[in-house]
């Protein structure tokens, strides 16, 4: 194998379990992100709780598959296993996240437009006003101008076919994280004294304890992005058509495993 001579000072315990908990930090991070952008996913690619309840289903589902075939049939070669495995995390973050390229994005409408069909609008409700329907005629005028000024109907029924990468990248993650959560207790419990893996594997799970709150705090930090990184004209943040930059939480824990 390849094994240059400059890197040897890397192959210590201490340096292994050091970046593997960091590693274990950073896949909960990448797990983490999707369980906060459900909202947005549910509006934005037109979602069910039965289908968000599918996505979910299929991590769990594949990595418990996985994990039994790990722990039964890949006693040897733990590190490559636990390597492999996170290769597949960064995978499965690059896919669903790859949607924001292709997805269709709720654009505000011509305002302009909408105020000028308003004004023509009102001096047809006056003139029927006159003849004794001017209720009728400015309830159907209002539900006209609501229906312009507000968002497209159709952008999220388009981008529905995207479902299946989000189930995708669910499962390519079930299986990337069940290498590292199975193999790597017991390759620690190797190279480690009894006493010393005590300690590693407290550090271990502390440090993985600190991905959710982590991923709330860059998860809302990303999300106060634009998608694209350049809003349109007249979209700001707490708007209807404001969407946050999801794929940069998804990115962001990937490029650090």
């Amino acid at each position: 194998g390849w094994r240059p001579r400059y890197l040897e000072f890397l192959n210590r315990p201490e340096i292994f379990a050091g970046f593997f908990a960091f590693g274990n930090l950073f896949m909960v991070m990448s797990y983490g992100i999707l369980s906060l952008i459900i909202p947005v996913l549910e509006s934005l690619y037109n979602l069910n709780s039965k289908q968000t309840g599918i996505i979910f289903m299929a991590n769990d589902i594949s990595g418990t598959v996985v994990a039994l075939m790990i722990a039964n049939y890949c006693s040897a070669r733990k590190t490559r296993w636990i390597g492999v495995g996170m290769l597949i995390v960064v995978l499965s973050a690059v896919i669903p996240a790859s949607t924001s390229l292709f997805a269709e994005y709720p654009q505000p409408k011509n305002i302009s437009g909408i105020a000028l069909e308003l004004q023509a609008q009102e001096n047809e409700t006056i003139h029927t006003e006159k003849s004794g329907h001017g209720v009728c005629m400015e309830t159907q005028s209002t539900e006209k101008i609501g229906n312009k000024a507000g968002l497209s109907e159709d952008y999220a029924v388009r981008n529905h076919k995207y479902f299946w990468m989000f189930v995708l990248g669910s499962l390519l993650q079930g299986v990337g994280n069940a290498p590292p959560r199975v193999a790597g207790g017991a390759y620690m419990d190797e190279i480690f004294t009894q006493k010393q893996f005590g300690v590693a594997i407290s550090v271990l799970y502390v440090i993985s304890f600190l991905g959710f709150p982590a991923t709330m705090m860059l998860g809302g930090l990303f999300l106060q992005f634009y998608v694209t990184l350049d809003p349109p004209e007249g979209v700001i943040p707490g708007s209807k058509e404001w969407v946050g930059a999801r794929w940069m939480g998804m990115f962001f824990p990937a490029v650090l495993v």
